[in-house]
């Protein structure tokens, strides 16, 4: 399994690199970018909702993150029990991304590789527990977030 790294204080990929990143892998596997949020005290990560072109019936975004604390890069959707219906405004605060369910996307991997030399998180690697003496900004977060899959870690909401 791959080490998670953390990003040093005042070292972490800006705001607008990130855009860009996602921009540039939004323009190459053909999708549409109909939302982002950039991460605050909660949650940790950007997280850009792409809409691909639908294939059969209707379309459910995906979202690639970014984690802010560890320059990691996954793709995700929200658990079926918080993901919104077809038409139904995001939830405030994008709570359904709240321990998302990680997926491997052959097309946003490629994008991200090829163009800006990025290697995305796996889902195997994300649902893995999380491994002893991970680097975390707080000592206490594990002991008072119990995280049980490295995810979320990665990708947290803790304040």
């Amino acid at each position: 399994m791959r080490e998670a790294r953390l990003s040093a204080l005042g070292e972490e990929r800006s705001p607008a690199e990130v855009r860009r990143v996602v921009h540039d892998v939004v323009r190459r596997i053909g999708a549409r970018l109909p939302a982002m949020l950039e991460p605050g005290v909660t949650p940790n990560f950007h997280a850009a909702m792409i809409q691909e072109p639908a294939r059969r019936g209707a379309v459910s975004p995906i979202y690639l993150l970014h984690s802010r604390d560890y320059d990691a890069w996954a793709v995700a959707v929200p658990q079926p029990r918080f993901a919104p219906a077809a038409g139904d405004a995001l939830p405030s605060g994008w709570m359904h991304l709240h321990q998302a369910r990680f997926l491997d996307h052959d097309g946003v991997f490629a994008a991200l590789a090829e163009l800006h030399g990025i290697e995305a998180w796996s889902s195997y690697d994300l649902e893995q527990p999380v491994p002893a003496g991970i680097a975390l900004r707080a000592s206490g977060d594990m002991a008072y977030w119990e995280p049980r899959r490295l995810g979320d870690v990665l990708f947290n909401w803790w304040d």
